[in-house]
């Protein structure tokens, strides 16, 4: 922030919007008249008249002309409705140092004046100040405005803020003010931005928020905000205002422009639901009026919510509407078609039609109620192991995800069994046998084996990693029955079946065309087409057309492609042994390569949010993987949002790794990605393994991922094909809009268990291998299996076969950047695309006595990843060995883009992509995630904290997203290991109950870190503790600032 002294010079203009006011105008202006003149600054009023009919204008040409001895007045007139747009208005206007915000119907106190020149002199380092907002009662109020009861209007439609005596620094994740009594320095404008326009009020129109909104964005954008209790305005009080009909409307706007902040929901919560019910019962059966006129408030801002909810709802489709494919109005047409055939079919067989569908519902019921049986009886929950006192608020919403489950499986299995009953009736019409209930009741039975074996099978030959993730019995079994399913008798078996089958039903269709039951045949293919076209409609994913890109110029377009747990010596690293990565090498024959890239944190969400931030894990904060509540909501400004004002159309699409992309505010337009895979609600929603295991063959697909998301996104499951369709189907309708864009694709393809489709896995894999890791890494079937089991000691992993099944996974990821790359040629847009490979953090494989990932500080296996910057303007091959962060990324972007972007604690990399260098060397800090178990490796006295079990809870219940209790925040916090590298030195600080570990490693000798070396280099060891030690300092949320 630009330093201000105390003998200079300071201008002050006071920044007045109004709407048809004139006599409140008038008021305020002569308040500011009759303050107390700063003998040190310059003060001018600056007036905009925001659409005004009234006499306005005319007065203040009057004013402006003859000030008299009241202040310098100049004013301009805007004429588009909106607070928010005189605001933008007054931005073009010459402004003074010091801007000082007072609203039209406030009366500022005689100090104001001087408050406001103190205050920036005194604190030069912030950006913006605060003062009291106070209503400014006359006694003519009614009474009840100052009533502190249980029906207290609370807050009153006349502003107020007020934090006490105390002057202090506020933050984000506090109290915010409104624009009421705000005061900015000029710089800070210009890196904020303007006010958002759909926001704020419009003529006499109450909405509201469109300063709380600027007031954070600055805060994002790194500015500092100071609250000084002297500086007061006092808020004019008009009776009119205190009538319940005001009272109503104001609530109901309030509450619809907070929601407009608020947007976390995609769906209308059902306590929203609940607060109408409960506030409209509760004012119809209120005899008491205090009490009615406070529930007629309370049910105002719940409509008020739901309001702001569909504006958000409304904004964000429009802002995610893409021209259909080819492929895609096909589907469309494909299921109205199956629709069609289906209703031709029974209308065609007429009254018969129930007498073959209640044998399929009689067999599906059984069948479900079997699994379902079985399923409690073997109950498994995916997640973490989970106080009782917290399950049992979720008791009711299980009994509802189990019996959803079961209606699902129930479908399925209807679908199945009426494919035999079908078969069966179209045999018994040909051969002229009558149908009878309990041979269709066989049917059914047989249609559902047969179905479900069928898809066992193939999905036990494709992706087995898809059965392992919910199967609870012995592994070795699977292996057995691939080896049938492999051998040529097997396949011989298979394909004699389906021509048995298809030979049977072509009999019978000639059979009842030779003898002309013309009707009876008609509804048989009817059926059949029904039939075939459903599975094809639920299966049908095909290759995407590659639409050519509308020619245009400007902004380049941006590419993201990362993959969850990607290792840096995996990626162009000739020590090696494996070639694993062809087409990534062939990107990198006209990109920048950076081998020595430092996530912050090596866990998936602080490190996205930093990518995409340009921040440290502790100035975003977000610090591990658990985070509810607010805390979604960044108070940094991100990559996508800067984009999305230059003109970009920001969009993200993952698979199960991918979920904070939507939980957190990135700010993309459209997010294509599951829900938290952090919720209880979601992981109660997935079921019991049985269940699970059951949906999982049928769900992998268009159908699943309509109805049963949940089973769609199953945690430990990779989307690589089914991703890879997604990302270049939007790179195909991005192109065709005109618009420059942000795709960030982020695949799961190379994260725990490992597990990847044929032949991936097999790639690298012993053959003779017969261990219970053969398709996927053992006994991990969630996200919480993977972090129990790392507090297991190598001697419990096949290790050997763990890292041939990672190779595979990431031979698999690159084959799928290969076809991206492909797509994007095809499609016109490889010339103006600058494309970046990425990943959130590594992998250890006990390199340092512990696996996962962000568990250990030593090596850099977890901390370093692999990144690539592609920009088609810079085709030169260039290798990057300076150490960078992953916090460089969204400046570097930001300036490729041609955007200005200010806030990021990150620096960009284009000099060195230009072949230049940067003004000196990076420091790479980096800290270790939560510890959810006592994991392997780490020194004796370390400080700890309890394990998940303790640590967990959920705050807010009808979101169910868990998160650490605040109670062990700090302790967290400060049990982190530490490390920074700067140059060929890398520090690694431990904090231990007594005094600390530090260890010094030389990365250019020794990139295993395994000498240290602080007892010879003392003079390194302390210039990096002092580097890293500041820092630390520089952490809010740690309980003190040494060690």
């Amino acid at each position: 922030m630009k330093q201000t002294s105390a003998s200079a010079s300071l201008s002050i203009t006071v920044l007045i919007c109004t709407h048809d006011r004139r006599k409140l105008l008038e008021r305020t202006i002569a308040s500011l008249d009759a303050a107390r003149r700063p003998t040190d600054a310059g003060v001018e009023l600056l007036v905009v008249a925001n659409a005004c009919t009234d006499d306005t204008h005319a007065w203040l040409d009057a004013r402006s002309s003859s000030p008299g001895p009241g202040l310098p007045l100049r004013w301009i007139a805007e004429p588009t409705p909106g607070k928010s747009n005189a605001l933008n208005r007054a931005f073009e206007e010459s402004l003074g140092d010091v801007v000082a915000f007072v609203d039209d119907d406030h009366r500022v106190d005689p100090g104001y004046l001087e408050g406001v020149v103190a205050a920036a002199r005194a604190h030069p380092e912030a950006g913006l100040f605060c003062g009291r907002i106070l209503p400014d009662w006359d006694g003519s109020e009614p009474p009840w405005v100052h009533d502190d009861g249980p029906y207290r209007i609370y807050p009153l439609p006349v502003p107020r803020f007020d934090l006490g005596d105390e002057a202090r620094e506020l933050h984000h994740d506090g109290s915010v003010p409104g624009g009421g009594n705000l005061i900015v320095r000029r710089e800070t404008i210009p890196v904020t931005g303007p006010f958002a326009t759909d926001l704020g009020p419009t003529g006499h129109d109450l909405g509201g928020a469109e300063d709380l909104d600027w007031v954070r964005r600055a805060l994002r954008a790194g500015a500092r905000l100071r609250y000084q209790p002297g500086i007061v305005q006092n808020h004019y009080v008009d009776l009119a205002r205190l009538r319940l009909g005001y009272l109503m409307r104001k609530a109901y706007q309030r509450s619809k422009s907070v929601m407009r902040l608020d947007r976390r929901h995609a769906v209308v919560p059902l306590y929203m639901g609940r607060k109408l019910l409960e506030y409209f019962a509760s004012m119809l059966f209120a005899f008491d009026g205090a009490r009615r006129r406070f529930f007629l408030v309370r049910l105002a801002a719940a409509l008020g919510e739901l309001s702001g909810l569909g504006a958000n709802r409304r904004e964000a489709r429009s802002r995610a509407r893409l021209a259909p494919l080819p492929q895609q109005r096909i589907a469309a047409a494909l299921a109205l078609a199956c629709l069609a055939a289906f209703a031709l079919a029974g209308q065609l067989v007429g009254a018969a039609t129930s007498v073959g569908v209640l044998p399929v519902v009689a067999a599906a019921a059984g069948a479900t109620a079997l699994l379902v049986l079985k399923s409690l009886r073997d109950f498994s929950r995916a997640g973490p192991r989970i106080r009782e006192e917290i399950l049992r608020r979720y008791r009711a919403y299980t009994v509802w995800a189990l019996a959803r489950l079961a209606f699902w499986s129930w479908v399925v299995f209807a679908f199945l069994g009426a494919g035999g009953v079908l078969a069966y009736a179209i045999l018994a019409s040909a051969a002229g046998v009558a149908f009878r209930s309990d041979a269709a009741a066989a049917a059914a039975v047989l249609g559902m084996s047969a179905g479900v074996a069928v898809q066992f099978a193939r999905k036990l030959h494709r992706n087995p990693g898809l059965i392992v993730a919910s199967w609870q019995y012995r592994l070795s079994r699977l292996t057995r029955w691939r080896e049938a399913l492999g051998c040529s008798t097997g396949r011989a078996r298979g394909r004699a079946a389906a021509a048995a089958v298809a030979t049977l039903l072509v009999w019978a269709l000639a059979s009842l065309a030779a003898r002309g039951a013309w009707r009876e045949l008609a509804a048989a293919l009817a059926a059949l087409g029904a039939y075939a076209g459903a599975i094809t409609w639920a299966g049908w994913a095909p290759e995407p057309a590659a639409l050519r890109a509308v020619r245009r110029v400007g902004h380049p377009n941006i590419l993201m492609i990362g993959s969850d747990t990607l290792r840096a010596d995996r990626i162009l690293d000739p020590s090696y042994p494996r070639a694993l990565a062809p087409n990534i090498e062939a990107l990198a024959a006209g990109a920048s390569f950076f081998p020595n890239c430092y996530v912050p944190c090596a866990r998936t969400a602080p490190s996205l949010i930093s990518l995409l931030s340009g921040t440290w894990p502790h100035t975003h904060g977000v610090r591990d993987n658990f985070v509810a509540g607010a805390d979604t909501r960044l108070p940094v400004r991100m990559l996508p949002e800067r984009l999305r004002e230059a003109g970009y159309r920001t969009v993200a699409v993952s698979d199960w790794c991918g979920a904070d992309l939507g939980k957190f505010s990135f700010g993309f337009d459209f997010a294509d990605v599951p829900a938290d895979q952090w919720s209880l609600k979601y992981l109660i929603r997935q079921g019991p393994k049985d269940l699970r295991l059951l949906l999982s063959l049928f769900c992998h697909n268009r159908f699943g991922r309509a109805v049963l998301p949940e089973v769609y996104h199953q945690g430990g499951v990779p989307q690589t094909d089914a991703l890879g369709i997604r990302t270049r189907e939007l790179l195909s309708r991005l192109a065709t809009t005109g618009e420059p864009f942000l795709l960030n694709a982020f695949f799961s393809t190379t994260h725990p268990p490992f597990a990847s489709e044929a032949p991936w896995f097999e790639r690298y894999a012993d053959p003779h291998y017969g261990g219970e890791s053969k398709f996927a890494m053992a006994r991990l079937n969630d996200p919480f299996d993977i972090i129990r089991r790392q507090g297991e000691a190598r001697t419990e992993f096949d290790l050997g076969q763990i890292i041939d099944l990672y190779d595979g996974c990431v031979a698999r990821f690159d084959d799928e950047v290969g076809r991206l790359l492909r797509h994007l040629d095809a499609c016109g847009l490889a010339g103006n695309t600058i494309v970046v490979l990425y990943s959130d953090h590594g992998m250890e494989f006990f390199e340092h006595g512990t696996w996962g990932q962000g568990n250990s500080a030593v090596g850099d296996f977890s901390a370093r990843v692999p990144l690539l910057i592609a920009d088609p303007r810079r085709p030169a091959a260039r290798r990057c060995g300076e150490v960078v962060r992953s916090i460089d990324v969204a400046p570097t972007l930001a300036e490729l883009a041609g955007c200005d972007y200010a806030g990021p604690e990150g620096v960009s990399l284009r000099p060195l992509m230009d072949g230049g260098s940067l003004p000196g060397e990076l420091p790479a800090f980096n800290e270790t995630g939560v510890w959810i178990t006592a994991v392997p490796g780490l020194p004796d006295g370390h400080l700890r904290y309890p394990d998940l079990f303790e640590l967990l809870e959920v705050s807010d219940p009808a979101a169910g997203t868990l998160g650490l209790k605040l109670e062990y925040a700090a302790r967290v916090v400060e049990a982190k290991d530490r490390m920074i590298r700067r140059g060929r030195w890398k520090l690694v600080y431990q904090p231990l109950e007594t005094g600390m570990c530090l260890r010094l490693f030389d990365l250019e000798a020794d990139p295993g870190c395994t000498r240290d070396l602080s007892a010879a280099e003392t003079a390194v060891t302390a210039a990096l503790w002092a580097e890293l030690r500041e820092w630390m300092d520089t952490d809010r949320k740690r309980p003190h600032g040494d060690a």
